[in-house]
């Protein structure tokens, strides 16, 4: 049995100074720097050369006798309950509870920078960790080596850290921190977690490394080992890899080549990489010494073991100097841990099949367990004994590095919307608009939801007003079915449905305190806003719309719009001069009447250009003697008072097909939400109006002014226009529609497109204008979902950003979410059992 030794004489450090610690073993100096990789699925082929490049230039930054190790933690975190979302409405409460007690992954990675003695790997191996058969007072004399006293070299290798990390911020994909001393000695810091292999525990345990094994406390410790080339399967390496389910035949998905060592990998372990820079000439001279003495004991045999290896040195040394590149020595280590002697066989499997599918036999190392252990203790490198390193060149080693590091979202936020990253399961808190306002990642709040048939669009759009509404957005939902009563109601909201019996009916020449202004004269004036929305509608029944493939059909309509405005603008002032305040369409129609004609003869304006007779009869149609006296003349109970309510959903099911009264009805629905954009009240809150299907027959060419406004006044007063979808050609059906949806929506939310899987770049990606990598992603949702697994994915994009996520609710939400007609048959039963009662209603569903 091994002595049992305090922790103080086996630690590796002599001391810390200057960010920097010494090593007993050699007395090596190292650097410690807590690295951001890239998102997992992240990555598209022009990430990883970049990727690798970086990792090329950080080993030809630090030069010669530097000793790299990467270490990659994956240890496991509980998901605990926010409590303010726990405070919060019963659909949030639920949610928390839902993904209580959690397990997952948590990744964190730090590169160690030492710099070690001259020909460190020639040293012998048996040598390795010798400070642990030392006494304290020999510390005290003999522990740094001249070289390392020498102030020039010290201040040289610390520029070249600094150098490092300058490397890595400014790439486009990682993030680079040098830690100091509180993050390597203070609160849960870099050195606790080693030894606790925990991030939050800071109390050490004991470490054994009795019985063939390494015991940490009650986790137990098993090293898997890549130390000699002809563990590789296949000579070849590359850049990358692909991912086997995400890719295909027109879609390729790369992951990094060690991609299966990471969260592929569901027990607890730590990726430890290293990488020794010699001096190059030295080790291109003793290979080709190495080479002579093969061939000197070669034969003339094709099959000659000493002749391949001679060649196969030479052709190396060769292509190290042909191709301008380094030579390094490389090895790689996964450190699986379990927590049971159940679990540790599981995790041992699990981790030779990931190797298996990198094409590497790996070794399972237990005789070297030892230094392998303090080898990875962080800047404690120079443990891992020289012969467990294989010589390569650096482009190599750096293609080998691990890339995919954890979501980035934070999991314990309060506002935002609860999803899952797609490869564990972790909860997070997306942040749909203002962390990219904030960011510039985008300009405006406008977005775009598309899916094919099936693909959850409109859960999605539940789930995201629901997280909208619970911190005080209001909405507006015009859609053609019944997918938002049940978040309507909920929330206290309105919901109105047009029918024959009892239609609606608007009095738009009506004015409340948001459409007119007055002076200090006590003049009065009208606002912009409510005479664009005046024109537009107008236009809108008189067919008033521009001819841009005609010049003089474009001129004709600026004359007819000019007319028009000045006939309101006229009216309102005709009528505060007579001090009248009963403003109606009827009024309107019959100063038209009387003052239409001696307005064009005035202005010397040709019956070819506007035709009073036509527009008159247009207009009658919609007056008290036409026949439609109310849709425009009478105010209805239902709608005036809406700007107030927090969430109104109008049910258009009985108008989408009616092409005369949808488009009006619908734009006037739209004025409720300007009026709330402009609002002074509301002006801290996103106010949002979703559009579900029902803005197809808002593609009139006499609505484009109106949607341009409403794009600026949404970007200007905290506005979002939501358009929904599951015919992305829908979105491209007319300039009007493309320039008011696609263009003014810089957020883009994709659900499940296997529906456009063949035509994705001529029916989506060039309509849309996305990148290469926004359709790798987007066309990878939903193919590697766990079985047993309830969610579905969706990939969201801000402008040319993207991130895809896993959408998954509890079962309180899916009661208010359900779209499925027998479900919703099912949970309406439910609620009338239960009084009507949400509350009660939700946590009965199951």
């Amino acid at each position: 049995m091994d002595k049992t030794v305090d922790l103080i004489n086996v630690f590796p450090f002599y001391g810390y100074e200057n960010n920097t610690l010494i090593s007993k073993e050699k007395g090596c100096i190292s650097f410690c720097i807590e690295i951001e990789l890239p998102e997992i699925y992240s990555l598209d082929e022009n990430d990883f050369s970049e990727f690798n490049q970086v990792f090329s230039n950080v080993i030809s930054t630090l030069g010669p006798n530097t000793l790299i190790h990467k270490q990659t933690y994956f240890l496991k975190e509980i998901y605990k309950p926010t409590k303010e979302r726990l405070l919060s409405n019963e659909l949030f409460k639920s949610n928390e509870l839902h993904f209580k007690d959690r397990p997952y992954l948590k990744c964190k990675t730090y590169l160690y920078i030492s710099k070690v003695p001259k020909n460190y790997i020639n040293f012998s191996s048996k040598r390795v960790n010798s400070f642990l058969n030392k006494k304290q007072p020999f510390f005290v004399d003999n522990i740094i080596p001249k070289d390392f006293l020498n102030k020039e070299l010290l201040i040289e290798f610390k520029s070249r850290v600094e150098a490092v990390c300058s490397v890595f911020n400014e790439s486009s994909i990682m993030k680079a921190k040098l830690l100091d001393y509180n993050g390597i000695f203070g609160e849960n810091n870099l050195l606790d977690t080693f030894f606790n292999l925990d991030f939050s525990n800071t109390s050490y345990n004991d470490v054994s490394f009795e019985k063939n094994t390494i015991n940490v406390g009650n986790k137990q410790i098993q090293f898997f080992t890549l130390e000699n080339l002809s563990q590789f399967e296949e000579d070849a390496k590359f850049e990358y890899i692909f991912h086997d389910k995400f890719t295909l035949d027109n879609n390729p998905f790369p992951v990094s080549n060690t991609f299966p060592l990471g969260f592929k990998i569901n027990h607890e372990h730590v990726i430890n990489e290293y990488i020794y820079i010699p001096d190059e000439n030295t080790i291109l001279n003793k290979l080709r010494k190495k080479a002579k003495s093969f061939l000197k004991f070669s034969s003339n045999d094709q099959d000659d073991q000493n002749a391949i290896y001679a060649n196969q040195i030479y052709d190396f040394n060769t292509e190290i100097l042909e191709n301008h590149k380094l030579v390094v020595f490389y090895h790689l280590n996964v450190m699986g841990i379990s927590e049971d002697s159940h679990s540790f066989l599981d995790m041992k499997n699990t981790i030779q099949r990931a190797f298996d599918k990198i094409k590497i036999n790996v070794n399972i190392n237990s005789i070297d367990r030892k230094n392998l252990f303090f080898g990875a203790i962080p800047g404690n490198a120079i443990g891992i004994a020289p012969d467990l390193y294989l010589p390569m060149s650096s482009d190599l080693a750096a293609s080998l590095m691990y890339a995919e590091g954890e979501y980035r979202d934070n999991s314990q936020a309060v506002d935002g919307m609860k999803v899952i990253d797609r490869i564990q399961g972790r909860p997070l808190i997306l942040d749909v608009y203002k962390a990219p306002e904030k960011d510039g990642l985008i300009f405006n709040r406008g977005m775009l939801i598309a899916s094919g048939s099936g693909g959850g669009k409109s859960y999605f759009a539940n789930h995201y007003l629901n997280s909208e509404l619970n911190i005080g957005s209001e909405a507006i939902i015009m859609e053609a079915g019944d997918s938002y009563d049940k978040t309507t109601e909920f929330h206290d909201g309105v919901i109105l449905e047009h029918n024959d019996n009892n239609p609606f009916t608007f009095s738009p020449f009506g004015l409340d305190q948001y459409d007119y202004t007055i002076d200090k004269e006590g003049k009065h004036s009208l606002t912009e806003d409510k005479v664009l929305k005046l024109v537009t509608l107008v236009n809108l029944i008189t067919g008033t719309s521009k001819d841009e493939k005609n010049q003089i059909g474009a001129l004709n309509y600026e004359v007819k719009k000019t007319v028009i405005e000045n006939l309101i603008v006229n009216y309102y002032n005709e009528a505060w001069q007579q001090n009248q305040t009963d403003f109606s369409f009827n009024a309107f129609f019959d100063y038209t009447k009387e003052h239409l004609e001696s307005y064009l003869s005035a202005k010397k304006i040709d019956r070819l250009v506007f035709d009073s007779n036509a527009f008159i009869f247009l207009l009658e149609k919609y007056s008290a003697d036409g026949a439609r006296p109310n849709l425009l003349n009478k105010s209805d109970d239902r709608i005036k008072n809406l700007v107030n309510e927090k969430v109104v959903y109008f049910k258009l099911r009985n108008l989408i097909d009616n092409e005369l009264l949808f488009p009006i009805t619908a734009f006037m629905i739209m004025d409720i939400f300007t009026k709330k954009l402009t609002d002074k009240s509301k002006s801290h809150i996103n106010k949002i109006i979703v559009v579900d299907e029902a803005w197809k027959a808002l593609d009139k060419p006499e609505l484009e002014d109106y949607f341009n406004f409403l794009t600026r006044a949404a970007r200007k007063d905290g506005g979002q226009p939501i358009f929904i979808s599951q015919k992305v050609d829908d979105f491209a059906a007319s300039k009007v529609i493309k320039n008011a949806i696609i263009i003014n929506s810089h957020i883009k939310v994709f659900l499940d497109m296997r529906d456009y899987m063949d035509t994705f770049k001529e029916n989506v990606q060039d309509l849309m204008g996305l990148t290469n990598k926004q359709k790798q992603i987007i066309l990878s949702l939903n193919r590697d979902i766990p079985d047993g697994q309830k969610y579905r994915e969706f990939a969201i994009c801000w402008k040319d950003k993207i991130k895809a996520y896993g959408l998954e609710t509890s079962s309180q939400e899916r009661c208010i979410y359900e779209t499925n007609p027998n479900e919703r048959h099912k949970i309406n039963l439910i609620h009338k059992e239960n009084n009507y009662d949400w509350t009660r209603t939700i946590h009965d569903y199951n």
